[in-house]
C-alpha cells in the first residue's frame, strides 16, 4: 500500500503545482509560456520539491514517512509543496522569459 500512497502524494504534488503555474501564468503575461506550457511548468516543479521540502520546517512536518499510510495531514503538506515547488519553478521560467525577449 505504501507504493499505492506514494503515488497519490506525487499525483498532488504535481496537480497542485500545475494549477498555481497556469494561475500565475494567467495573471503575469509576460512570464507564461502558453496555458499547458505554465501547467508542466508547474507540474515539474512540484515534483522536483518532493526533494527539499521535508527539510523546510514549516512543510517538513505535514510530509510524513507513508509506512504508516497516508493520512490527511500527508496530503495537506503534499498540496503545500507542490504549490511551493510549482511557484517557484514557474517565477524561474518565466524570469528566463522576461530575460530571453529583453535580448531580442
Amino acid at each position: 500500500m505504501p507504493e499505492f500512497s506514494g503515488a497519490i502524494v506525487l499525483a498532488i504534488q504535481f496537480l497542485f503545482g500545475a494549477a498555481v503555474g497556469m494561475a500565475l501564468g494567467r495573471q503575469a503575461h509576460s512570464f507564461s509560456w502558453g496555458r499547458t506550457a505554465d501547467g508542466l511548468i508547474g507540474g515539474i516543479g512540484g515534483l522536483l520539491f518532493v526533494w527539499p521540502s521535508p527539510r523546510i520546517p514549516g512543510v517538513g512536518r505535514f510530509i510524513g514517512h507513508l509506512a504508516d499510510g497516508l493520512t490527511p495531514t500527508m496530503v495537506i503538506g503534499a498540496a503545500i509543496a507542490g504549490l511551493l515547488g510549482g511557484l517557484v519553478l514557474i517565477l524561474l521560467a518565466g524570469f528566463i522569459r522576461v530575460l530571453m525577449r529583453g535580448r531580442q
